[in-house]
């Protein structure tokens, strides 16, 4: 006897078994949808710097073939030291300043005795020619936002008697200078809000590092040992302008 092939109910059970075995696909789903709203908050609640931004930008557009002008295009940190060494070389300063580097970023330091007078806080023009072509070339990019620090050291001789009424220590002529600085930039049309001024005093000795200051190696004693010669105290008489890295 020959048995009846039902093909109805062999279609409807093979549904029944592809219905479960991708009931995963549910879960799946859910755990997707729930991912892509943890990261799209995650977002939300982030400050997304906008100078990686720009550069990840100008990287993409620079694949597919598209160039932007020179001037929108935002500085890497070795083509701004490339520029600085520049400007020093173009007015003939390498005697007077030189580029470093820290941790922070770029930075030229430039000798006080270019910078200001004796117990003044008047911009010299060296200083002057400085401050405008690294502005020319470096600062006036209105879409790089990083933060520029312009700090004022000063050697270990304490104020003369007769500029303590102005300046009662080196802090306040230190930050004095330093804030002079800013705001010259600010008038020649620097962003106001990237620039910030520092006045470290004598506690920052030219050829103490970063790490140096940041571990606490300054003390009174350290302070006297790298003022102890007139040399050490010009040195440690300066201006620093640091690019950050953001």
């Amino acid at each position: 006897m020959t048995k009846k092939v039902n093909i109805e109910q062999i279609k409807e059970d093979v549904k029944g078994e592809i219905k479960e075995e991708q009931v995963w696909l549910l879960t799946y789903a859910d755990m997707m949808t729930l991912l892509f709203a943890f990261f799209v908050l995650l977002y939300s609640m982030s400050s997304p710097d906008p100078v990686k931004a720009s550069q990840i930008q100008e990287a993409m557009a620079k694949k597919v073939g598209i160039e932007k002008p020179a001037e929108e295009q935002i500085k890497s940190q070795s083509e701004i030291d490339k520029s600085l060494n520049e400007i020093v070389t173009e007015l003939n300063l390498s005697e007077n300043a030189k580029v470093t580097r820290d941790p922070r970023g770029v930075a030229i330091e430039i000798d006080g005795e270019i910078c200001f007078g004796s117990g003044s806080t008047n911009l010299q023009n060296e200083l002057l020619e400085i401050l405008n072509l690294a502005t020319q070339k470096i600062m006036k990019n209105a879409k790089d936002f990083r933060l520029v620090v312009i700090e004022g050291h000063t050697d270990s001789d304490p104020i003369p008697d007769e500029l303590q009424e102005y300046y009662p220590s080196n802090w306040e002529l230190s930050s004095a200078r330093a804030s002079k600085v800013v705001n010259y930039l600010i008038d020649i049309g620097v962003n106001s809000g990237k620039l910030q001024a520092a006045g470290y005093a004598d506690r920052w000795p030219a050829d103490m590092s970063w790490t140096d200051i940041r571990s606490g190696k300054v003390t009174n004693s350290t302070i006297l040992e790298h003022n102890n010669t007139l040399e050490k105290k010009r040195k440690n008489r300066r201006i620093k302008i640091i690019f950050t890295n953001n």
